[in-house]
């Protein structure tokens, strides 16, 4: 209930009760996306400064699939209120982007590891100008939360 409290201060007097559930129920989605595109952006400099380039066996590409699949689960299960309808799309094709990505590290071998990063890379790039345009901090989507970081020095960012 406190979320729900929290969220419905974040929208306003006007936001309706769907809008309200939307948010809670799309933060995850959009959490998870977005810390994706940050594991995998991980995974792309550590294949690179590693020269490890046969990367199909990466412990965390496998836990970066599982993510992401459940991930696509939780989209699937969305209720999308209309005025948020530009939502949807736009998450399906960033994850469809990270999907693609996670396939072209998969794919990665010695003989073709600049095509497979620079292919993956192009991938995360689309992503993430995706979610850009998913961006709303009225509802709690931001593309980077400080407020627990190091270098908010414990403090909670307005």
């Amino acid at each position: 209930m406190t979320a729900w409290k929290a969220r419905q201060a974040l929208i306003g007097p006007t936001g309706s009760e769907q809008l309200i559930a939307y948010s809670l129920s799309v933060e995850a989605v959009f959490g998870n996306l977005r810390a994706l595109l940050g594991q995998i952006s991980g995974l792309l400099i550590l294949i690179q400064s590693r020269l490890q380039r046969d990367a199909a066996d990466l412990p965390d590409l496998a836990i970066a699939r599982e993510r992401w699949a459940e991930t696509i689960e939780q989209l699937a299960d969305l209720n999308v209120p209309d005025s948020r309808a530009e939502d949807r799309p736009r998450l399906k094709a960033a994850a469809a982007h990270i999907d693609a990505a996670l396939r072209a590290i998969a794919e990665m071998r010695r003989t073709r590891a600049d095509d497979n990063v620079s292919e993956a890379a192009r991938h995360l790039n689309n992503a993430y100008r995706l979610m850009q345009r998913v961006c709303d901090h009225r509802i709690g989507l931001t593309m980077i939360d400080t407020s627990v970081s190091c270098c908010s020095c414990g403090k909670t960012l307005k």
